[in-house]
């Protein structure tokens, strides 16, 4: 007699006589079905009709597991629609909505709404990359939907949705990060920022102020910062959790970002929020946040054509630029690394990597030009003998 736990079933009447023999999410079978299975086993204990319970039992039995074998046809959409549902009841919107781009992706590559996990081989992702490629999408978009789908599989496995071997499934295939340029403005650029006069547009003026307000609390996240709450401001403290770590935070709020601040606190006198760009919680919260983050970098990039700057304005460009003026100025890759909430210095020294590209651009015209003065000197002494 198998020893599992009562939750798996065992006879009401008979209590220890019978138990389930098998784990229901090993199978993937949901409890209204094992529910089922259980009143029907209580039916033939009851009825006491124990020349034929054998044979009854394996009928059952049997039945269970052609609900199983179905349920390893699920379609695809199915099973990924119910981890976006998940997914947003534990507020993490953002991958519920990947869930769906992948999917609607997907199905676009395959070119039909109804697929099962059974039509998933290393061949037809293979040719998803290669799709997607032809497609024009850059490697790390490739690599997200790449990942996502390596993710569902898993948790179809696990599930016992699918039996799937998600490493030799993805083993041929672009997962990895593609080093992206990373734009910073140097301080003299942030001055200007600061000294230009937006007072008539105030359109403009707010997201300016966004700008440097994020520089100034140690390049903190678009994403974060919008999220910020009153309760969040402690003294002269800001203590405050990720957005997309969870990680918390502490930062000191310097006299100048406490200046834009107080500038716009009567905005939101009625909100939890510190600054007026986002009214609710939860999904519609996360809708204005989208909205807020195109608006944002579309005024950043007017401003951008205004000041003329060779590097255009992003919600990003700030955070960069604490980075790279930290690096710059000779702060540990260590202390930079907590400052800006990483998880650890490997991933700052990745987020670094690009930021010398202007050093080493300046140090190749140094060798290129020594190379040329040398070959101009070649062809004086040349044509000096030469004439002699």
């Amino acid at each position: 007699m198998i020893n599992t736990p009562r939750k798996n079933g065992y006879s009401f009447k008979y209590g220890t006589l019978f138990y389930v023999p098998f784990f229901s999410c090993h199978l993937g079978i949901s409890e209204t079905f094992i529910r089922l299975y259980i009143y029907a086993i209580d039916f033939l204990l009851i009825s006491s009709i124990f020349s034929n319970l054998s044979l009854k039992i394996f009928f059952i039995i049997n039945r269970v597991l052609e609900h199983t074998k179905k349920n390893k046809k699920m379609e695809i959409e199915k099973f990924i629609k119910s981890l976006a549902r998940k997914a947003k009841l534990g507020g993490r919107y953002s991958t519920a909505n990947t869930y769906l781009y992948t999917l609607h992706s997907f199905q676009k590559f395959a070119g039909k709404a109804s697929l099962t996990f059974e039509e998933i081989t290393p061949e037809s992702i293979k040719e998803y990359e290669q799709y997607l490629i032809l497609n024009g999408k850059r490697y790390n978009t490739i690599s997200l939907y790449m990942r996502m789908l390596r993710s569902i599989c898993n948790q179809a496995s696990e599930q016992n949705i699918a039996s799937l071997n998600t490493r030799e499934l993805f083993e041929n295939v672009f997962i990895g990060n593609e080093p992206t340029a990373k734009r910073a403005i140097s301080p003299a650029i942030i001055s200007r920022l600061l000294e230009a006069d937006f007072s008539k547009n105030s359109r403009l003026d707010f997201a300016r102020d966004l700008f440097l307000l994020s520089f100034y609390l140690r390049g903190i996240p678009f994403v974060d910062l919008v999220h910020l709450r009153k309760t969040d401001v402690q003294g002269n403290m800001l203590v405050y959790f990720r957005q997309k770590t969870g990680q918390q935070l502490t930062v000191i709020i310097e006299n100048c970002a406490k200046v834009i601040l107080r500038k716009y606190a009567s905005l939101c006198k009625e909100s939890v929020y510190l600054l007026p760009v986002i009214s609710a919680a939860g999904e519609e919260g996360h809708k204005q946040y989208r909205s807020a983050l195109r608006v944002y970098n579309k005024r950043l990039n007017q401003i951008s054509g205004i000041l003329k700057l060779k590097t255009p304005l992003t919600s990003y460009v700030a955070r960069h630029s604490w980075a790279t003026t930290a690096l710059q100025k000779g702060v540990p890759v260590s202390v930079i690394s907590a400052g800006m909430g990483h998880a650890s210095e490997k991933v700052t020294y990745i987020y670094l990597a690009s930021f010398d590209n202007k050093t080493l651009s300046n140090a190749n015209k140094k060798v290129i030009a020594a190379v040329r003065f040398k070959k101009e000197e070649d062809t004086k002494y040349f044509l000096h003998n030469h004439i002699i």
